[in-house]
């Protein structure tokens, strides 16, 4: 996880995707047999192992899995996050299995709190060991402060059948 500040309307922290950093990308990479080709990101300076190292804020753990697609990192506790300040909760979609598999349109479901932000996914349909990056940006403003928590709902599908890949962000969002 990695977050990165940026000024008022841009001051951002990101999280990076993968909860063991490197070493859990190299592992990911493993499972799948080694990565054919890599998916486009939404803004591929938003998801990669390089900003695993960077932990100031929050603990990503848990794996999700869904029609071959793996994701490490897939429960995401931001723990206390300032107000007027984005995160960008992130995972790495890496399909491990040995056909291709298209991504349906991410949804949040808000189970404590309010106002989700966009889900921004990267390419749709992956090849075998093919990965993509999903970011989910949140700010949160005076009068929305507390707890807030969301599953992230995605659907997967190989062509005869649809799964849904269940993710999960928390923070506790106040001064």
């Amino acid at each position: 996880m990695t977050f990165e500040p940026v000024r008022p309307r841009s001051r951002r922290r990101r999280l990076a995707p993968l909860g063991g950093g490197v070493a859990a990308f190299v592992a990911a990479v493993a499972i799948a047999g080694g990565i054919a080709a890599r998916g486009t990101d939404p803004a591929p300076d938003r998801v990669g192992a390089d900003r695993a190292a960077d932990r100031s804020l929050g603990q990503a753990t848990g794996t999700a899995t869904a029609a071959g697609v793996v994701v490490d990192g897939a429960d995401i506790a931001l723990g206390q996050v300032p107000l007027d300040v984005t995160v960008e909760p992130s995972w790495t979609l890496l399909n491990t299995s040995d056909r291709p598999v298209v991504l349906g349109q991410p949804h949040a479901e808000v189970l404590a709190g309010c106002c989700p932000g966009p889900l921004e996914l990267g390419t749709t349909t992956l090849a075998p060991g093919e990965l993509t990056g999903l970011v989910f940006p949140l700010q949160m403003h005076p009068g929305m402060d507390g707890p807030h928590d969301f599953t992230v709902h995605v659907p997967v599908s190989t062509g005869t059948r649809t799964e849904v890949l269940t993710l999960a962000v928390s923070g506790d969002f106040r001064d």
